[in-house]
């Protein structure tokens, strides 16, 4: 049961990241980074977010 939960956890980090990534890349995103000087809340959500899941899915699966 262990295993089954670090591998979707795994998978939904890895998920998180790569979207995360490509709303950094967005005209919206880079537009806030440009005025306020960093990346929109959802954007830092998705990354922290996911390298969380990343490492915890790591984690039970070890």
């Amino acid at each position: 049961m262990t295993n089954l939960v670090g591998i979707v956890l795994l998978i939904a980090g890895i998920a998180a990241l790569i979207y995360g990534y490509m709303e950094s890349q967005s005209a919206r995103d880079q537009t806030a980074r440009l005025v306020l000087g960093r990346f929109t809340q959802k954007t830092l959500t998705l990354l922290i977010g996911g390298a969380v899941a990343l490492v915890l899915g790591l984690v039970l699966l070890l």
